[in-house]
């Protein structure tokens, strides 16, 4: 049974899914939860941590609480409604954000690293 836990990647996976799928139900906010993941997604990546830990908060909890296809969904009924503006202005910012919420995640963990 030690084993089990040792070696199976779908156990550490699980653990950090869960909590992060039921804080995403709590937050409800797409904006939030994924620039929030996006910021641990990068923190999590350059820690000096063993690969199940890394499995378990970046795979399982970063995977869990970030939502693609909810901004989809957000994004396709901006352009249902004409929304068009705000379609490319959240298209935009949401990327740009999110990947300078992983950029501040990753210098923030290379400086804990030292």
């Amino acid at each position: 049974m030690d084993n089990f836990f040792k070696n199976n990647s779908f156990f550490w996976i699980t653990l950090g899914a869960v909590p992060a799928a039921i804080i995403r139900w709590k937050i409800d906010e797409i904006f939030i939860v994924n620039m929030i993941g996006c910021f641990l997604l990068g923190f999590i990546n350059s820690l000096l941590i063993s690969k199940k830990y890394k499995l378990m908060f970046g795979f399982g909890f970063c995977g869990s609480l970030t939502t693609f296809s909810g901004w989809s969904l957000y994004l396709f009924n901006l352009i249902s409604q004409g929304s068009y503006k705000l379609f490319f202005l959240n298209s935009i910012l949401t990327v740009l954000i999110g990947c300078f919420a992983v950029g501040f995640g990753h210098l923030l963990a290379k400086k804990i690293n030292i």
